[in-house]
């Protein structure tokens, strides 16, 4: 009896706990439905991306079976190569009008279900990898650095999302292909005919869960760039650092920091910024850093070798693959290739056929990889290449001479400064201003000349694999410098970070080299430790300032709406393209002048993705309003967006041959044919296209 008193007292007891507890947070809600909303879809994005990046990891698990890795090694090459074959699959079934959101579930449940089990040993063996740990309080504090960068940047990236590049293409191409579930070029959006690999990835998460899902990708292609360079030594006797996780972590010596070149990297501002981003410049830094490192792989010889080499080559077709620019990318391996042959003691004419047979081989395979992406745009423009070279459809030579602009880069304007190129872009560049648009951070050239102090410190195969790194980077640097030397619009810095990765390594080999050096009377390690911490320390604290300023966090936890975030990033553009969604009819035709960016569009939008089609314009048809708005009806055009502002600018800076004729004729055109519909600030202004008679 006492015992059943005591139990119904527990049950009442524990009744009146439930009770109170319950309807205290009736009344006291610590969260809002808002709140679990913002919540649900930053970890949508989280959830979307990490599936495509699980996916592509497993994938790739299985061609690496029989290679010699180390366990992170392997991971980073599955999921690099994965990501790869996830894309294409993404192509072909764009091709056949299969790109559905429900088969791309059923595709990604499928192959998660058949390698998920490799993929969590793959995981679980990394993990207890101790050679990961960091071993010092120096390497502590540059790991934690490295972690606190990319946690910064993923909470950019589950954003919605607000960059310019991702506006005008990155996203807008996914979401049309998505769309109607075929992949097309459907509008005058020339970039549709660039390498598409990590678009097809975002177009993958996209249909997953939404758009947050394909910055995600991109900042998981950050954490490989990171994470391959973490595994890489060149410290001591053997030549460690050709591999990445795996072969170098086994050599390393128990001195080496292998964190020093990935907080290096990290060190650059816009470097963190663009992994928080819907790009694909990350991507391209993997591909560029994997090819070289593999080709250091194949020169070590083995019985492997030769798959190492294949790889290179592939590695080199994914990055072509991911962007043009990537051609560079080719000489670049064969330039690392002679000199680390050269430097044997064996002919000079045998190490240059080495070389060109080598190189031959890793460019074939390249061009098999990347022949997809040539096939598909042939079949949609006329040119494997769109939109260069052979021109096609929306594209003729006034177009190229535009886009190329020859004659207004530093070798006509300023040929001084391509000697201090490297100066300007690290001490002006600033990210989103004139000039070198980026900002680096000073590490790259503070540190890499520091080379010169330790070379003789360092083993014959240190040097050679440097000597290799140097003709590598030094061809990219080349490619870059020719292109800023031609036209004002390649002086970016950003066009250069494919060789970032390999400089980073570069960097710290400099900063390990100066161990051996004497500690008396100057500890140059020491103070030269002191700056990198110093400067790691003031990149964080502007970091968090500008996401203090950003206020990223606000939208991901409900405190602001999602559209409250983009009007407050994107300004007038967002208030006018949301009164497009919502006042016009859903079968209008919005024409854009001065305005490349129609991510956000529900209705047909043509953005002027080029910012010449006014001048193109008027190029083909005259000085002539009454012709061209006759030729705008024709086109189905129902309404036109000026971008006022932007016109404004391009006046003002006169890079752009914008002659009176052209601003009068524009001039005629909206007082005769075109209404005013909305003003938005001073900005924006929204005209409907009347009847041309």
């Amino acid at each position: 009896m006492r015992e059943r008193r005591s139990q119904v007292g527990a049950v009442a007891g524990l009744a009146w706990l439930f009770l109170v507890v319950a309807f205290y947070y009736v009344a006291h809600k610590p969260f809002t439905t808002a709140n679990l909303l913002a919540l649900a879809q930053g970890l949508a994005g989280l959830v979307g991306g990490g599936l495509v990046a699980a996916l592509g990891t497993g994938v790739g698990l299985w061609p690496l079976r029989s290679l010699d890795l180390g366990p992170g090694e392997r991971l980073v090459w599955a999921a690099a190569l994965g990501l790869g074959v996830v894309s294409l699959v993404g192509l072909g079934l764009g091709a056949v009008g299969l790109l559905h959101p429900w088969l791309l579930w059923t595709l990604t449940a499928a192959g998660l279900a058949v390698t998920v089990r490799q993929l969590w040993r793959a995981l679980r063996t990394a993990w207890d990898d101790p050679a990961w740990r960091p071993r010092d309080r120096f390497e502590a504090l540059l790991a934690g650095y490295c972690g606190l960068m990319l946690a910064i940047a993923l909470v950019w990236a589950l954003t919605p999302p607000t960059a310019w590049d991702g506006l005008v293409y990155h996203l807008t191409g996914p979401n049309l292909y998505l769309a109607t579930g075929r992949i097309s070029h459907p509008l005058d959006l020339p970039y549709l005919g660039f390498p598409q690999l990590v678009e097809m990835l975002f177009a993958w998460g996209m249909a997953l869960t939404g758009e947050r899902a394909a910055a995600v990708i991109h900042w998981f292609y950050a954490g490989l760039v990171g994470t391959g360079l973490v595994g890489v030594s060149l410290v001591g006797a053997a030549p460690v650092g050709t591999g990445l996780v795996g072969a170098g972590l086994r050599a390393r010596p128990t001195e080496g920091r292998p964190y020093v070149a990935a907080a290096v990297l990290l060190s650059a501002p816009t470097i963190v910024m663009l992994a928080g981003w819907p790009y694909v410049d990350l991507a391209l830094m993997l591909y560029t850093t994997l090819a070289f490192l593999a080709l250091t792989r194949f020169w070590e010889g083995g019985p492997q070798a030769r798959w190492w080499l294949v790889l290179s080559g592939a590695c080199a077709g994914l990055a072509l693959s991911t962007k043009y620019t990537a051609l560079a990318l080719l000489p670049a391996l064969a330039a690392a290739l002679l000199v680390a042959k050269g430097w044997k003691l064996e002919p000079r004419i045998r190490n240059l056929q080495f070389a060109i047979r080598h190189s031959l081989l890793a460019c074939g395979v390249a061009l098999a990889v990347w022949s997809p992406w040539l096939l598909k745009n042939l079949l949609l423009t006329g040119n494997p290449t769109y939109p260069f070279f052979f021109g096609g459809m929306y594209w003729d030579d006034y177009r190229a001479w535009w886009y190329d602009r020859p004659g207004t880069g530093l070798a006509y304007t300023a040929p001084w400064s391509l000697l201090t190129a490297p100066w300007d872009a690290t001490i002006w560049g600033v990210e989103g201003a004139a000039g070198y648009s980026a900002t680096i951070g000073p590490l790259f050239l503070a540190l890499l000349p520091l080379l010169l102090l330790v070379w003789r410190k360092l083993s014959s195969p240190q040097r050679r694999w440097l000597r290799a790194a140097l003709a590598f980077c030094g061809a990219l640097y080349i490619f870059w410098l020719w292109g800023i030397a031609r036209t004002a619009l390649l002086i970016q810095t950003r066009l250069l970070f494919p060789a970032f990765g390999v400089l980073a390594l570069m960097a710290g080999v400099a900063v390990e080299g100066l161990r051996p050096l004497p500690r008396h009377p100057l500890n140059v390690e020491w103070l030269v430790r002191a700056v990198v911490v110093g400067v790691l320390a003031l990149t964080l604290v502007g970091t968090l300032l500008s996401a203090a300023q950003g206020r990223p966090l606000g939208v991901l936890l409900g405190f602001e709406s999602r559209e409250d975030f983009l009007a407050r990033r994107l300004g007038w553009y967002y208030a006018t393209v949301e009164y497009i969604n919502q006042e016009l009819p859903s079968d209008a035709v919005v024409l854009f002048l001065w305005e490349p960016r129609s991510y956000h569009c529900q209705v047909t939008c043509l953005p002027d993705a080029l910012l010449d089609r006014w001048l193109h314009t008027t190029h083909l048809h005259g000085h002539d309003a009454d012709r061209i708005a006759a030729l705008w009806q024709t086109e189905g055009v129902t309404h036109v967006l000026l971008h006022r502002a932007g016109l404004d600018f391009v006046l003002a800076d006169r890079f752009d041959p914008i002659t009176p004729a052209d601003v009068q004729t524009l001039e005629e055109l909206l007082a005769r044919h075109l209404t005013p519909v909305g003003t938005f600030g001073s900005a924006y202004e929204l005209y409907l296209l009347e009847e041309v008679p």
